[in-house]
This record gives structure tokens, C-alpha cells and sequence, in this order.
């Protein structure tokens, strides 16, 4: 993973786009905020929530949406819940302008010497769920509003926690800073074409050779090939199955992950694939989905056929049977770079982790510090790598 480091704490603007009446918030201008938690499954909020959502740019939409809360609902039951769900309403009329769903997560701001993390402070973070909330673009003054309120509400909290806000979304928020931990980074996505001939046609003729090549030899040394999509919940057990293969310290918290995943596959987010040669599960490709987007999250595969090229063997397989039963506008690696074999099919996005906060504060006081100390750290780091060339 590939990190530009960032020079200290700049002013942010969420990009355009980011109940009852009790417990409401309200703007003496235009807006209110209202908690929509315990109804969010009604037929009126749902349509609006769906409408929003089809209509929405952000790069995450996948975790702004029903399915997804609902999936936090199923995980948090009989516990204490760290999830909620606002609305924000035009006080005018009262018409829905925006959905923002929020949990609560650490957050870990660490200090290096060079590569070696020394010591570090976790703070106390609310995740607006999607990071670039979903507002209606055409309300000017919104994405202020939602800032001010959630740092009013969630008092407790010291950062709002953003962690793909796209870099061409940078602007600024009076009263509000910002800080982009580990600084802008790439983000690699594949846009996807309607079939897998124009896929393998994005490939010159060598690269389509030795994609072949690769998962020949693959199932010349292992067996014949299997390729299984993950996508309902009795298939999760074979999917850890695999993963354990890949890698035996995963076996320590599969209770848990296997709760998770069965969620994710009951609410219809789960999509992901085990490549299996003969009786070997020898790669797994893990990922989820939204109504447009394949997130890929981890491209695992067994250490004993690393030399054969399993992982970009798993992904390319995979990717050809998404092509064949799915409609996706694109792939959503995340932050990192392609490796060779799919540069020339992949684009990639300029994206940071945003940590927002109160201009003055502790919390901006630390930010400030671990950004100068980080960009030094940077440029010893650069030092050295001169010096050993």
C-alpha cells in the first residue's frame, strides 16, 4: 500500500453529495436531524433511502445502504448497539434531503521511526458510514450542517472518522478542520465491460497468453479446476475453510467471522470466491457488493503455490465469472496499486482516510503534531532509501 504522507491538518468539506420528531436537531434555518434508528425499515423511508442511493457518487455506497444497517442491527442484537441512523429533513416541508448512517470505532493514530511504530494515542471516532454522506446535492449549506451536528451529538467522540473521501471532494467547512491520516493515497478500481471477451481484449495478446499460461500450469500442479462463488450463508463454512488453508492463524477467531460473514450473506452483500484445484482450496478472492460496485478486499491463496501465480490466477478467474452473471459498473480494490498483470486495466483513485474535528481542541493539537512528525519521518525515510541506492 502506497501512502503520500500529509504535512499536517487542512479544512475539509464533505463533497455534495454526504423520524420522528422527538429527538430532533433542528437548524433554525433550514434543516433538522432526526434519529431514525428504530423506524428506518418503513416503506416511505426505505423508498426515499433507495432513491437517494441511486442517484449517489460517492466510492461506498455499499455501507449507506439498508442492507448494510440492517446487517449492523443483526450483529449488534443483545449488545450495546453502535449504530445509528439519521435523517435529515427540509424544515420547510419537511421533506427527506439526506440519509447519514454513523457507528462508533477506534481510531489509532500511531507515531514511527521509520517503519517501526514507537508509540501512539486511539481515539474515540464516529464513521459516517459511505464517507461522502448522502445528501441532496441541490441543498446548499447541508454537508456544514451534518459536520456541526454529528461534532454536537457524538461530544463524546473526538474525531468524525471518513475513510475514503475522494481528493477532488476537498474543500472547506468554517469551524470544522480536517486531517488526512497517511495522506492521500492511491486507490486502484477496474471499470468493467458488458462481457468477458471485451474484458480479456483489454489484455494485449502476451498478457491474455500468460494469464492462460498461469492457470494452466496451476491446475497441471494441483487438479482440476473449481472456481465457487460465496454468496449465501451455507457456503460461508467452505469459504473459511479456505482461508484457513491460506493462512492457519485464521482459525483462532472463525466463530466470530463466521457470524459476520453469514450476515453479509443473508442481507445479499457477500460475493466472494474459493478457487479449488482437485481437493486443494488453494485461493480465495474475498469480497462484497452493492447494486453497482464489486468491493475486493483480500485476494488470498496458499503459500505453497505462491510461485505458480495462484492469487492473480484467483482474481482474474473470478472476475471472468462476475462478467458472466452480475452487472457492475466497476471493481473497488481499495487503497494500493495494481500489480503488472492488470495495469492496463485498471484506473487508478486519488482517496484519504479524513479524520474531521473542532478547529481548537486537543484532538486538532495532536492531529497537528502527528503531522509534522510524520512528514519528518517521511523525508528520513527517503533519506534512507537515497542512501542505500
Amino acid at each position: 500500500m502506497i501512502a503520500i504522507r500529509s504535512l499536517g491538518t487542512s479544512p475539509l468539506a464533505l463533497p455534495a453529495p454526504w423520524g420522528t420528531r422527538p429527538r430532533a436537531a433542528r437548524c433554525p434555518d433550514r434543516f433538522e436531524l432526526n434519529v431514525a434508528t428504530a423506524y428506518h425499515d418503513r416503506p416511505d423511508i426505505l423508498a426515499a433511502w433507495h432513491r437517494m442511493l441511486a442517484a449517489a457518487a460517492g466510492p461506498e455506497t455499499l455501507y449507506q445502504s439498508p442492507q448494510f444497517f440492517n446487517h449492523l442491527i443483526d450483529m449488534d442484537r443483545g449488545r450495546d448497539a453502535n449504530h445509528e441512523l439519521f435523517i435529515v429533513r427540509r424544515s420547510v416541508d419537511y421533506a427527506i434531503v439526506g440519509f447519514v448512517p454513523v457507528r462508533t470505532l477506534p481510531c489509532r493514530i500511531a507515531f514511527h521511526a521509520g517503519p517501526v511504530p514507537l508509540f501512539g494515542r486511539t481515539l474515540r471516532a464516529c464513521q459516517v458510514l459511505g464517507s461522502v454522506p448522502l445528501l441532496d446535492p441541490a441543498e446548499p449549506g447541508l454537508a456544514e450542517f451534518i459536520a456541526q451536528q454529528l461534532l454536537d451529538r457524538f461530544a463524546h467522540c473526538h474525531v468524525l472518522y471518513l475513510q475514503a473521501v475522494p481528493q477532488d471532494g476537498w474543500k472547506s467547512i468554517a469551524g470544522v478542520a480536517a486531517y488526512v491520516l497517511n495522506g492521500w493515497r492511491a486507490c486502484h478500481t477496474q471499470p468493467l465491460p458488458d462481457s468477458v471477451d471485451a474484458y480479456l481484449k483489454h489484455f494485449s495478446a502476451k498478457k491474455r497468453y500468460n494469464l492462460s499460461r498461469q492457470v494452466r500450469l496451476l491446475t497441471e500442479a494441483a487438479g482440476p479446476l473449481h472456481v465457487l462463488r460465496i454468496v449465501r450463508p451455507g457456503q460461508v463454512g467452505a469459504m473459511l475453510d479456505a482461508m484457513v488453508a491460506t493462512d492457519a492463524s485464521r482459525a483462532a477467531g472463525r466463530a466470530g467471522e463466521q457470524a459476520r460473514l453469514e450476515s453479509l450473506a443473508r442481507h445479499g452483500l457477500l460475493l466472494s470466491y474459493v478457487i479449488r484445484c482437485g481437493e486443494n482450496d488453494v485461493a480465495v478472492v474475498y469480497g462484497m457488493r452493492s447494486a453497482s460496485v464489486w468491493h475486493v478486499y483480500k485476494i488470498l491463496c496458499r503459500q505453497d503455490y505462491l510461485h505458480l501465480s495462484a492469487g492473480t490466477s484467483a482474481i482474474h478467474l473470478a472476475v471472468q465469472d462476475v462478467l458472466a452473471h452480475f452487472t457492475f459498473d466497476h471493481i473497488d480494490f481499495g487503497y494500493g496499486t495494481p500489480h503488472a498483470e492488470f495495469r492496463s486495466t485498471h484506473v487508478l483513485q486519488t482517496r484519504g482516510l479524513v479524520l474531521m474535528h473542532r478547529a481548537r481542541s486537543g484532538t486538532a493539537w495532536l492531529l497537528n503534531v502527528h503531522g509534522r512528525y510524520d512528514a519528518l519521518n517521511g523525508a528520513l525515510i527517503r533519506q534512507v532509501k537515497r542512501f542505500r541506492k
